[in-house]
């Protein structure tokens, strides 16, 4: 048996008048999904718990069978081991996104997606300027990037996403809370040092919003997750364009599987990956498959974009994967967005998200349509998001020793 676990980062969603009450995933064509729901198991699912901040950090811990309450220390550690630091049990590390500052308030929090090389220079000059043995930062990808702490502060201010308040005032976010003014400290001090870096001296001259400041968030130490392979006895395999997907596959033991073109971004190769997940389930007993593009395209209130990006999603990947079933490849699979995104407001959402479970064994048929409405209309309901691994598998973890 092979299980596969697709991901339509963000793709879950609300009515909007201008899709005549849909929703961008009830706008879009889908038949490869829409097949899964109706033959298979389809229901909802909460990933984020009560009072936890809504994201992929907490939501795909509780995906991929850990229950964040338990587990969850924060997003900065999962990226960080996607980079391959090593964190000692007394070590932070915090997400340092690249944004564009405009006066006080926060325009853009992927400075203009910039390119990974532009941000090496900048993440360089960071480095050069307030690294110290006990301080570092480290590119990632694109605008997302890492830093790592390991002197006696204590970072647990309470933070905020910065793609949660584009267009507002910076100031009435900052980090409060244990270490608030060295977070602060360090992203007022990066402003000065990037603002006329010659990096984005060039962006600037060719019209391109520049990274001219960082922004903290979200730090925390290494979880301890328990390795997969013990609570499971199966093998894994990960492919997204995305360090904390990559970062929390690695910590449980997963391999990942890169793709060239993947980019975490709209523009990234879908067909690629859905090559590249059938090609892994014959040497891993589950894969992974996330997507970051309609999480990407909500955050930029783009409608169109959505629904094209889960319209590709549901044909280069999700059908490949099916047609491997229907070709005699013993497989279940799992269709879930790991949380829901605003595509009015951009934000994410803890609200419960559909999913389907479709293919070898499952004898359920709902009938129905993949839609938030209609998972939400049927009598299967996982409250804590956690447990919808078992759902998959067939088999329940052991109970945690603590």
């Amino acid at each position: 048996m092979r299980y596969c676990i697709i991901v339509p980062d963000g793709a879950a969603d609300y009515p909007l008048s201008r899709l005549d009450g849909k929703t961008p995933l009830q706008a879009a064509r889908t038949p490869n999904m829409d097949r899964a729901a109706r033959d298979g198991l389809l229901g909802v699912a909460g990933h984020v718990p009560p009072r936890m901040t809504p994201g992929s950090s907490v939501a795909m811990m509780s995906l991929l069978g850990y229950d964040p309450l338990e587990y969850y220390t924060g997003r900065g550690p999962l990226e960080a081991a996607d980079l391959g630091l090593q964190m000692e049990p007394a070590d932070w590390a915090g997400r340092c996104n690249l944004i564009t500052a405009a006066d006080d308030t926060l325009a853009d929090f992927t400075a203009g997606h910039i390119s990974t090389e532009e941000a090496r220079l900048l993440i360089g000059t960071l480095n050069d300027a307030l690294g110290t043995p006990r301080l570092s930062f480290h590119t990632g990808t694109s605008y997302r990037h890492v830093m790592l702490y390991r002197g006696p502060e204590t970072l647990e201010a309470e933070t905020m996403p910065p793609h949660d308040i584009v267009g507002q005032r910076m100031a009435d976010h900052y980090p409060r809370g244990a270490g608030d003014e060295f977070l602060l400290g360090l992203m007022q001090q990066s402003h000065r040092l990037l603002a006329a870096h010659e990096v984005n001296e060039v962006r600037r001259d060719l019209g391109k919003n520049p990274a001219n400041m960082i922004w903290l968030w979200s730090p925390g130490k290494r979880p301890a997750l328990p390795p997969f392979a013990e609570r499971f006895a199966l093998t894994g395999a990960a492919i997204s364009a995305v360090n904390l997907v990559r970062g929390l596959a690695r910590i449980i033991g997963w391999d990942i599987v890169s793709v060239p073109g993947a980019t975490g971004y709209l523009d990234t190769d879908f067909a690629a990956k859905g090559r590249y997940t059938v090609d892994s389930l014959g040497d891993h007993d589950v894969v992974l498959v996330h997507i970051e593009a309609p999480d990407e395209a909500s955050h930029e209130r783009n409608v169109r974009a959505k629904i094209q990006a889960i319209e590709r999603i549901d044909r280069e990947i999700v059908g490949p994967v099916m047609a491997a079933a229907d070709q005699g490849v013993p497989l279940r699979l799992l269709l879930a967005p790991d949380h829901a995104t605003s595509v009015e407001d951009g934000r994410h959402k803890a609200d419960e998200v559909p999913f389907a479970i479709w293919g070898e064994g499952i004898r359920a048929a709902s009938g129905m349509p993949f839609t938030e409405a209609h998972a939400a209309s049927s009598e299967v309901r996982i409250e804590r998001g956690h447990g919808l691994i078992a759902e998959l598998l067939g088999r329940h973890p052991p109970e945690h020793p603590g």
